[in-house]
């Protein structure tokens, strides 16, 4: 019979012809002797029935007949259902075993999670001088997946024992699992690669960006970068792709503006994936440049890309985030009048605006959306719920949380760890403690809740808000009980807490115990309110002390450092240590002190101090602390330092009416 009639026949034996089940019977009489090999799925229709009967020398001839790629795919579609011992039965009927026959089956007991088995196989291959470099690479993999970092290093040094040498797949993956459990070996493991004459391709570098996220060193972000930039091949789509989103993961907007110039040149890359178009638009959002999120846009429709759900809601969202939510909410609209792409519209995409609508202020519109959802019957998430509940609580509507919770229930969405968070930070701006503080109980009475350091931060800036010590003081015990660690932004909110029940000494004593007990490293924000305390009660010496070791612990200033210090100075009426405060912001010579021995660039603030803070300060040296003069003089040193804001010309003649005549400080100038 030939082949294809052979084949033809058979194909009426699969599940649903009308010979369903007749396979066996076919081969072994009307069809005996007949080649398979011009079909894939009849040979392992008949494969099947042999080993279903038990028919093992049918087997052997279907298996025997077959070329060694048939046999593969033998191997392959029988593990694809978790068949290892008919995978095995397949392997023993081959003839001549390959190493391509080998590594098929070492990919089924991987694939069927049989990590003995594919031992057996590995040392097998070893034994008949079949393993190869594939053979390696793919126990290699094996280890890696089940967290066997070590045993998949050894198995490298095999590898070059036996005569071997590692590939750049073998690096692949030993650099993937690297990201996952072991950061800090990824660039020595990149350096062995290039030191075995291997170049990084393409899917190395998607591998480390993907690796790339908010707590990545500089350092890191840029060297995968320069290799991405050093490849010899051209970039292409999915690198552009990864290399857009790991700049948004780890807050690097100047590299991303960087990657986004080079797209937009002659070596531009070429577009035709909605994923990557998506990708740039909210890499575009990130940087809020909004007029290339829409150029980007157009493009795409331009060149009759049908976006898909993703990319829709990353425009809706580069649109909602920077300040134009009504955009994103016309841009939904357009696309529910189109039947092409209304299925696309969802939640989540709506959500955008509805975050957009409640963080402008405009909660009108949160509400309006949300009726249009419910009338449209979109399926809400829990997400939808956090966001509308977060709008109940900035707007001080906490009536509709009852019924967005019993909404909630009627759709069996359990409300979360920030359901519970957003709504006691509601009950905490409208000054209901107590109901948060219930709220709490009843959390803590639900066993798959457990309140985080969100959770105690919100109610312990609740009790600072309106000074109540003792409550905040037994919510710090219960939040240590709980093994819930304090952070900085706990620390920052006791010394807020500390100020505002006018204990300035407790925040000193709560930020050194804490400090050593959670191994805690102070921040800006810590200081600046330690300050801050010091200055509201009238302390400015304690307050420059606690800049000392501010500095001394090289942290660097912020523009609210100076603000508070500065207004601090004014209020004691010192207009020298104002003045020096002001010279160090703006990079003058001249500074205090107490910052003189710190570098210039180190004590200005990144993005410099606001003209506002200037102004506000050289009002009050003239003003509060009556030395018009100091004033002047400052105002003109300020307006020449490079970089510093321009000044409200109306405040300088404000400045200049005050002034008097150069007399009293023109021999200490």
């Amino acid at each position: 019979h030939a082949p294809e009639v052979a084949a033809a026949v058979l194909r009426l034996a699969l599940p649903g012809g009308p010979l369903e089940g007749g396979a066996l019977r076919l081969f072994e009489g009307p069809l005996q002797g007949a080649e398979l090999s011009s079909d894939a799925l009849v040979e392992l229709l008949v494969a099947n029935a042999a080993i279903k009967e038990g028919k093992y020398d049918v087997l052997n001839k279907v298996v025997a007949a077959a070329d060694s790629s048939r046999q593969v795919a033998l191997i392959k579609g029988l593990a694809s259902e978790r068949r290892l011992a008919d995978c095995s039965a397949v392997f023993k009927a081959c003839s001549q075993k390959t190493a391509y026959i080998y590594n098929a089956l070492l990919d089924a007991c991987i694939f069927c999670r049989d990590m003995a088995a594919a031992e057996k196989i590995m040392r097998q291959a070893l034994d008949d001088k079949m393993a190869d470099t594939v053979t390696y690479n793919t126990m290699i993999k094996a280890q890696l997946q089940s967290g066997s970092i070590r045993q998949a290093r050894r198995l490298v040094d095999k590898m070059r024992e036996g005569g071997l040498e590692p590939n750049v797949v073998t690096f692949n993956e030993l650099i993937d699992a690297a990201i996952r459990c072991s950061p800090g070996d990824v660039w020595g493991l990149v350096d062995e690669m290039k030191a075995c004459g291997l170049k990084p391709n393409h899917v190395t570098c998607s591998i480390l960006l993907k690796g790339i996220s908010r707590s990545s060193r500089p350092g890191d972000v840029e060297r995968a970068l320069a290799l991405v930039e050093s490849k010899e091949e051209p970039i292409d789509e999915v690198l552009l792709s990864s290399v857009c989103e790991a700049c948004v993961r780890c807050g690097r907007m100047d590299l991303l503006q960087k990657q986004l110039q080079c797209q937009r040149g002659h070596g531009a890359v070429q577009i035709k994936g909605a994923h990557t178009f998506g990708s740039i638009i909210r890499a575009y959002g990130c940087l809020g440049d909004t007029a290339q999120v829409w150029d980007t846009w157009r493009d795409m429709k331009r060149r009759l890309i049908l976006p898909t759900a993703i990319t829709l809601g990353c425009m809706v969202e580069a649109l909602a985030s920077n300040g134009d939510p009504e955009a994103g909410y016309e841009l939904i609209r357009e696309q529910m009048g189109d039947a092409q792409m209304r299925p696309l519209v969802n939640a989540v995409i709506y959500c955008s605006v509805l975050k957009g609508f409640s963080h402008k202020r405009r909660f009108d519109r949160v509400w309006f959306v949300y009726k249009e959802m419910k009338s449209e019957k979109l399926q809400f998430s829990i997400v939808t719920y956090n966001t509308l509940i977060d709008a109940c609580s900035r707007s001080h509507d906490m009536d509709r949380i009852p019924a967005l919770l019993a909404e909630m229930t009627s759709e069996s969405i359990e409300p979360n760890i920030i359901t519970y968070s957003t709504v006691i930070k509601g009950y905490c701006q409208e000054n209901s403690v107590d109901k948060a503080l219930k709220l709490l109980d009843d959390m803590q009475k639900n066993k798959q809740l457990c309140p985080d350091e969100v959770t105690y931060n919100t109610l312990l800036d609740g009790c600072a808000r309106y000074g109540m010590w003792e409550k905040g003081m037994f919510l710090l015990e219960e939040m240590q009980s709980a093994g819930v660690h304090p952070s900085n932004f706990t620390l920052s909110v006791l010394v807020k807490l500390a100020n505002r029940s006018r204990r300035p000494l407790e925040a000193f004593k709560l930020c050194e115990d804490l400090c050593a007990k959670y191994h805690i490293h102070l921040n800006v924000h810590v200081y600046n309110n330690l300050m801050h305390a010091c200055t509201s009660h009238g302390d400015l010496s304690k307050a420059f002390n606690v800049l000392e070791s501010m500095l001394q612990d090289k942290v660097r200033p912020d523009a609210r450092t100076y603000l508070v210090l500065l207004r601090g100075a004014v209020g004691a009426k010192s207009a020298e240590d104002a003045a020096g405060l002001l010279r160090a912001a703006v990079g003058l010579r001249g500074a205090h002190p107490k910052l003189a021995a710190y570098g210039t660039s180190f004590l200005q603030p990144k993005g410099g101090l606001p003209a506002d803070t200037i102004s506000e300060a050289l009002e009050g040296i003239a003003s509060q602390c009556n030395d018009e003069e100091l004033a002047m003089q400052l105002l003109r040193d300020v307006r020449r330092a490079p970089g510093a804001p321009a000044l409200d010309p109306r405040f300088s003649l404000s400045i200049a009416s005050k002034a008097c005549p150069p007399a009293r400080h023109s021999a200490k100038r």
